[in-house]
């Protein structure tokens, strides 16, 4: 298909090796946070509820579509399943790493400290590990806190189709990305997992692929040079005005201070698995409003937070870093429930910590590539 003249005219092809530092301070951050609720401290369910109906990894799964547009899309181009899908085989065999590795600590723990009071999704494995081992293969056997990759590499799978069918209209692919995550979400339409009580993914792919194809239409206008989340007084009040109140509604409705005025339907509209409506409309505001704000803008282009955007751009090794670290502070409070708040908040502390150290070394390393390739490069001329 031959493109317009007006969309070669705004395509950014320089864009694709450019990166907006907003998305990687936000990724950064979004990490953290995840770091926290994965390390199950005695507060991370409260903290996790403190910051809205959505949390971080709405922020983190948007982000993710509008950098993979950034990377892989091409306008009018064919279908363009290299890239993305060795990116999803990267995706699956990292996954399958870290089970690796979380299944030997939890063979470790059990077997010397007999802890009976282990979580079961890894108990049960070792109850027919050939079996589960097969299944997890197949990604229909994946602990809590193991089904995030395996949606990523779903997502990248699918990117490729919504690149194709968003240069044919933008509608269509909204319109049919909306439309598949709200019969998922009504039908309760998901993905096995044999690990889980539910039996079902905890991030069920059908529903979250509807705030990744945002992001996807977002990093597209970005890759074309076009205007994104633009400023607009009215949208803007009306996202602060959400965002804000999300907070303390959210804390309270969690802590059962007062009852959703939604009733039996609240869990729906704030449902993780489904990723629901209240869950979007709240991280669409955060995003706007992050968009918006000039302070975001001068924070991320800022050296003092080089760390946590230097995690943010290489995201998936502090990721992996951030599962493992997290699942050794569940190891350490699985032997000593009554850990203080204060040793608590130290590993808290250090896991934070490692991965903005691992995230800064590959940084220096991409940068001393980089300027090698550069050096070699002015030699040759």
């Amino acid at each position: 298909m031959i493109a317009p003249a007006a969309m070669v005219a705004t395509w950014n092809p320089e864009m694709n090796g450019e990166r907006e530092n907003r998305i990687d301070l936000l990724r950064g951050l979004s990490l953290l946070l995840i770091f926290i609720g994965h390390a199950e401290f005695t507060f991370s369910p409260t903290f996790q509820q403190s910051r809205g109906f959505s949390d971080a990894s709405e922020v983190f799964v948007l982000l993710a579509g509008m950098s993979c547009a950034l990377a892989y899309y091409r306008p009018y181009a064919s279908l363009q399943l290299e890239r993305p899908w060795k990116r999803a085989l990267r995706l699956y065999f990292v996954h399958l790493i870290l089970f690796a590795i979380m299944m030997t600590i939890s063979a470790f723990v059990i077997g010397t400290f007999d802890q009976t009071a282990w979580p079961a999704d890894m108990t049960d494995f070792w109850l027919d590990p050939l079996h589960h081992g097969l299944q997890a293969l197949s990604l229909s056997y994946m602990p809590g806190n193991l089904d995030i990759l395996p949606m990523y590499v779903v997502l990248l799978l699918i990117a490729p189709f919504a690149f194709l069918l968003h240069d044919r209209s933008k509608s269509a692919l909204l319109g049919l990305s909306c439309l598949i995550w709200f019969v998922a979400g009504l039908g309760h339409i998901n993905f096995p997992n044999a690990a889980l009580e539910g039996e079902a993914w905890f991030f069920d792919p059908l529903s979250w692929q509807f705030i990744f194809v945002i992001g996807i239409y977002l990093g597209a206008r970005m890759k074309c040079g076009q205007s994104v989340l633009s400023y607009n007084g009215p949208v803007f009040a009306a996202a602060a005005v959400f965002a804000i109140a999300a907070i303390p509604l959210n804390l309270a409705f969690h802590l059962g201070a007062v009852d959703s005025p939604f009733g039996e339907l609240h869990h729906q509209l704030v449902s993780k698995i489904n990723d629901g409506p209240l869950r979007i409309i709240n991280v669409l505001a955060i995003l706007y409003l992050a968009w918006n704000i000039r302070a975001v803008k001068a924070t991320a282009d800022h050296p003092a937070m080089r760390l946590v955007c230097a995690a943010g751009r290489h995201s998936l090794a502090v990721f992996s870093a951030g599962i493992l670290l997290s699942f050794g502070a569940v190891v350490l409070m699985t032997l000593d429930p009554g850990m203080p708040i204060a040793l608590q908040l130290l590993l808290l502390a250090i896991g934070c910590a490692l991965q903005l150290a691992i995230g800064w070394m590959l940084e220096v390393r991409r940068t001393a590539r980089v300027g090698a390739a550069s050096y070699g490069l002015r030699r040759a001329i």
